[in-house]
């Protein structure tokens, strides 16, 4: 019988409810903002070049920061770790909106640092937590991730109209707290009596080794790229999307909904992508499927951003499945989880900086042309880049 088909266990149900939650929290912080952008510059004085450094502000920090999470972990725990992030991120969500720009700022990095810390760590949870789902898991935690996306980018608006953007935004610090508890709740009461590892064993195995040599891996270089190309064109959509849209003559409301289309049909593929991948002696071919899928959206997007709104939205949430595809390469290609940690870390790190050249270049390139053409042209090189990543990483076999 197939690993993947044993009963789960009542205490690894609650701990995949509870990743399941903490995974869903982490986007609704960033794709809440776009769909209310020019409300926030309206509310706030925030120029056009400061709009553009707002929304590379995530990529920028998760660059930063997503370095320190195996530290942390090693440090004070696993499970410890994350509980904490998503306190910061639930606390942060309320501070931004509190006052001007340094609020916004402030917030949005504090925010963002929460964000990073637990998405380095996610993947280090599934290896050590689920090593014979990996798969299943990363299927099921990145699908709550793309749908926890898709309902802030399409409800930030609509509650926007409600009680203006500060309530918009502001509003996704419920779901955080409620992450807190309940992951709490999972492993630490979870834990008790239960055969299954502790934050501490996770933190062992995560303390073990030198990965270093990784550092000389052609793939393990490639998966980098895949990560970050993937990301670049997540974070340029998330934040400039909606703009596009409005521009080609949506309004604010169908431009969020159609953002949040983007996403939303993005959680079914989320779900099946890693499983489906993890069967498959290689990945090359769901690399260059997904890639091809977002060449398609941005290429239609180009040409009649208006006639064809709604089927590029959807192209480029299919697109998305090479976010899960990313993660996956983390656990699935590493031959150890010290070798996760570290590709998840230096993944995610450096993958990110690549990624903020995302939403800095379409910002700068349409202030100084005026227009999403070379915006575009920007995206469609990076998948180009992506594809020709993924054929390395895909390849079987680990790094």
């Amino acid at each position: 019988m197939n690993a993947e088909t044993h009963r789960w266990p009542p205490y690894s149900t609650r701990l995949l409810v509870a990743l399941a939650l903490v995974a869903a929290n982490l986007r609704m912080g960033i794709t809440s903002v776009g769909p209310v952008l020019d409300q926030i510059r309206a509310g706030t004085g925030l120029s056009g070049p400061g709009a553009g450094v707002l929304t590379s502000l995530p990529v920028l920090t998760f660059a930063a920061l997503g370095a320190t999470s195996p530290w942390l972990a090693r440090r004070f725990g696993v499970d410890r770790v994350v509980a904490a992030a998503m306190a910061l991120l639930a606390v942060a969500l309320v501070l931004r909106v509190l006052g001007g720009v340094p609020f916004l700022v402030t917030g949005t990095v504090a925010v963002c640092a929460g964000i990073a810390v637990a998405n380095v760590l996610l993947p280090v949870v599934v290896k050590t937590r689920f090593p014979l789902r990996i798969g299943s898991v990363t299927g099921v935690y990145t699908a709550a991730l793309a749908g926890g996306s898709a309902l802030a980018a399409g409800v930030t608006a609509p509650l926007e109209t409600l009680g203006g953007w500060r309530l918009g935004l502001a509003a996704w610090a419920l779901p955080a707290a409620l992450a807190v508890v309940i992951w709490v709740s999972a492993t630490v009461g979870g834990r008790r009596g239960a055969s299954q590892p502790s934050s501490r064993s996770a933190q062992t195995t995560v303390a073990g080794g030198s990965s270093r040599r990784l550092w000389g891996r052609p793939r393990a270089w490639a998966m980098i790229v895949f990560f970050g190309t993937q990301s670049l064109l997540a974070y340029a959509a998330m934040g400039w999307l909606p703009a596009i849209y409005r521009d080609a003559g949506f309004s604010t409301t169908e431009a969020g909904g159609l953002l949040s289309l983007s996403i939303l049909v993005g959680v079914p593929v989320s779900f099946l992508i890693p499983s489906l991948a993890a069967r498959s002696s290689h990945q090359r071919w769901w690399a260059l499927g997904v890639t091809g899928a977002s060449l398609a959206g941005l290429t239609g997007l180009l040409l009649s951003p208006a006639a064809g709104g709604w089927v590029w939205a959807a192209l480029i949430g299919v697109g998305n499945g090479a976010f899960p595809l990313a993660l996956a390469f983390f656990s699935l290609r590493a031959a150890t989880t010290r070798d996760t940690a570290w590709l998840s870390s230096a993944g995610q790190s450096l993958g990110y900086l690549l990624a903020a050249t995302g939403p800095l270049g379409v910002g700068f390139l349409q202030a100084v042309t005026g227009g999403w053409t070379a915006p575009l042209l920007l995206l469609i090189g990076a998948m180009v880049l992506q594809a020709a990543a993924g054929l390395v990483a895909g390849r079987a076999g680990h790094v």
